[in-house]
């Protein structure tokens, strides 16, 4: 998927190569194109929708996890610190507002104003992840070939 600006130029490029041999995800955000300034993993589990934001230089920055297990319709996903443990609640979220609400956003991002650009532009990189592998719309989305 290519997200270009008013001047129809290239600015940031995601990156969905394959899927792994247990049928994990990896999401790779370039920005300008051909410069990776992040990633997004899928982490394997038998019952848990997880992920880690990685850093340009392949660090973990924090985790995105879906707190409830036992709704399946649930697109709430909160951002955590990597040991998940330490802080009684998320600093960001990802998540799809029911249509019930009057609101006609597919997806909302929330995240704090003073977090590092990159990882705010690779937040937006894996919630379009996210959506290919819940396929929420019911729907192959373009950005999800494979």
């Amino acid at each position: 998927m290519n997200v270009t600006d008013d001047l129809n130029q290239e600015v940031i490029r995601l990156v969905h190569p394959s899927v792994s041999c247990c049928g994990s995800h990896e999401l790779e955000v370039q920005s300008p194109p051909g410069i990776a300034i992040g990633y997004v993993r899928q982490n394997w589990h038998v019952c848990l929708s997880k992920f880690t934001v990685v850093n340009e230089r392949g660090e973990p920055a924090f985790k995105i996890a879906r707190p409830c297990v036992d709704c399946i319709g649930c697109m709430n996903f909160e951002l955590l610190s990597l040991n998940e443990t330490v802080i009684d609640r998320s600093f960001g979220m990802i998540f799809k507002p029911y249509s019930c609400c009057g609101s006609n956003a597919d997806f909302v991002l929330k995240f704090p104003s003073n977090l590092d650009v990159k990882m705010k532009v690779t937040i937006l990189g894996a919630c379009i992840l996210i959506d290919c592998v819940h396929d929420t719309s019911k729907r192959k989305p373009i950005w999800c070939i494979m």
